[in-house]
């Protein structure tokens, strides 16, 4: 598989097309919608692949996907020790 390259300048690029085709893609639900149609219409137009090799594709793409969220994703919480006694370092009293 090639190596491909996101960026934000690429996602709003992305995201300002499906807008002009559709003002709610401002919501980023919507637009996340139609991401995900427009990979089940590509893969529906794949003639390359039987039904089964676009299955097995989808599966792998939806890996994917999750992978690059996972590694994209920033954590809210913050971060402080935890003061639960039962985590840490043990020390006898």
């Amino acid at each position: 598989m090639s190596s491909i390259q996101l960026s934000e300048e690429l996602l709003t690029d992305i995201q300002k097309t499906l807008v002009t085709h559709d003002p709610g893609a401002q919501d980023m639900g919507v637009a996340v919608q139609y991401m995900s149609a427009i990979t089940g219409l590509l893969l529906a137009n794949f003639k390359a692949y039987n039904q089964s090799q676009k299955k097995e594709l989808l599966t792998q793409l939806f890996d994917f996907a999750e992978h690059v969220m996972v590694d994209n994703s920033v954590d809210s919480t913050p971060a402080t020790p935890d003061s639960d006694p039962a985590v840490g370092i043990w020390k006898p009293e």
